[in-house]
């Protein structure tokens, strides 16, 4: 009885929580597609930077997302991960995958080819018919009941070849679609096989694309029962040296040590830290439903600072062209907007206070710019767009952290203001004291 009753208030307090969540994710749409995704338009950000979000984005669950060339163990980690033994995870020793194909939770096992993916409104994939029906001919969802993608849901990748296999019959943009994919991941894990590290021409671009989202890699060292005690140490060096030159962080990528399926360990030397790395990495895995709305709330501050530092640019170049009664602007405009590009960049980060952190590559800018239709598709200035987006960033999203931070107030804090009765007890208090 005493069980059940606490059962029951577990169960409440689980689906109020659920509900809580719901409603910030439901505020957090309105406010991006109110006040974010606006600046976007006027301003062709989707040209420049990111393409835009959807509600069903928004609102989807975590999902993970798994990169690396091919045999070095993708499909078989997720087998391992959502013990799904499915004839759809074909697993050989030569490239299986030619698709990118999303796991997600159904009732049953189900297969949903590309176009019909993006057209349910329970998956997050509207955004991908951007990419063209080739694209979406290599694409597809795979619903299975697996508890675990209950909780998040794991996006499997082509395996990335070397030489001119990389990119024989796609006719596709492979790392774009990846950069897609890795904008709307809550974790990407990178995967490499400890017998061969050296990344491929393609794969260090894909890499490369995923310096804005630096901190949700994660390094898998896969098949590191193989390498003897010795050789780890060095292949575990050579890893962090590699993956750090392509992304270009000073903080060490997160490396995960062990071999991602249910076999017998081959030299059994690290079994412990293999164990430690399997079960640290499932932790981090079963972590994200909990802290998903806090990311989502980040990603999205994130995305709005982006905006308005393209907003300001954008606009400030608008200004120095010299745009016709009919609102058009020749390409010899733009060819010369991008060769003053740096001089551009240091007026507009000056009279917009705009932080050096926050100003976009240079030359990827410049390759946008240039590739412009006109130049009368830049925006001009309005302040009150700019205000808007800085209330929200501000003054909404702290509301939104503040019901789900789980940051408790400060003793000595006076940000609430005391009521009337409070206040007049504290003024008598006072005068008492001094009376006496």
């Amino acid at each position: 009885m005493f069980a059940k009753a606490i059962a029951g208030r577990a169960g409440a307090a689980k689906a109020a929580a659920i509900k809580k969540d719901s409603s910030v994710v439901r505020r957090l749409w309105q406010l991006y597609a109110k006040t974010v995704q606006p600046i976007e338009e006027q301003s062709c950000f989707s040209h420049f930077h990111y393409a835009p979000l959807s509600a069903e984005e928004i609102e989807a669950r975590p999902q993970v997302l798994f990169l690396g060339q091919y045999s070095t163990g993708k499909t078989s980690m997720i087998r391992w991960l959502t013990g799904v033994d499915s004839p759809h995870f074909d697993i050989r020793p030569q490239p299986s995958t030619d698709k990118f194909v999303a796991i997600v939770h159904g009732e049953q096992e189900t297969v949903i080819n590309g176009n019909a993916a993006t057209c349910l409104p329970q998956l997050p994939y509207q955004g991908l018919t951007r990419f063209g029906g080739a694209f979406l001919s290599n694409f597809q969802a795979l619903a299975e009941p697996a508890e675990v993608l209950n909780q998040f849901s794991i996006v499997d990748t082509p395996g990335v070849l070397s030489g001119s296999k990389q990119t024989m019959g796609r006719d596709y943009e492979f790392v774009s679609v990846c950069q897609w994919m890795a904008e709307r991941s809550d974790l990407i894990l990178l995967m490499f096989d400890a017998h061969k590290l050296d990344p491929s021409d393609e794969l260090k671009g894909v890499i490369e694309s995923l310096r804005p989202h630096r901190d949700k890699v994660r390094c898998i060292l896969n098949k590191a029962d193989q390498i003897d005690a010795e050789n780890l140490v060095r292949v575990y060096g050579a890893l962090l040296w590699n993956v750090g030159q392509i992304l270009r962080t000073p903080e060490v990528v997160r490396v995960y040590i062990s071999s991602f399926w249910n076999e017998a360990y081959h030299y059994d030397y690290h079994s412990r830290l293999f164990d430690e790395d399997k079960q640290n990495l499932m932790s981090e895995l079963q972590a994200l439903p909990n802290t998903a709305v806090v990311r989502k709330i980040n990603q999205m501050i994130l995305r709005a600072r982006v905006v308005r530092t393209h907003f300001c640019i954008a606009s400030h170049l608008r200004s120095k062209a010299n745009v016709s009664f009919f609102g058009k602007g020749g390409s010899s405009q733009l060819k010369d907007l991008a060769e003053k590009l740096p001089e551009h960049f240091e007026e507009v980060r000056k009279l917009r206070g705009l932080s050096l952190g926050d100003m976009p590559d240079i030359d990827k800018f410049r390759e946008r710019l240039e590739a412009l239709e006109d130049v009368s598709m830049l925006p001009q200035w309005d302040r009150a767009l700019v205000d808007n987006l800085d209330a929200t960033v501000n003054s909404e999203m702290p509301k939104l952290m503040a019901t789900v931070g789980g940051v408790s107030i400060s003793d000595l804090s006076t940000k609430e203001e005391p009521s009337p009765v409070g206040l007049w007890d504290r003024i008598r208090g006072i005068r008492h004291a001094n009376s006496t």
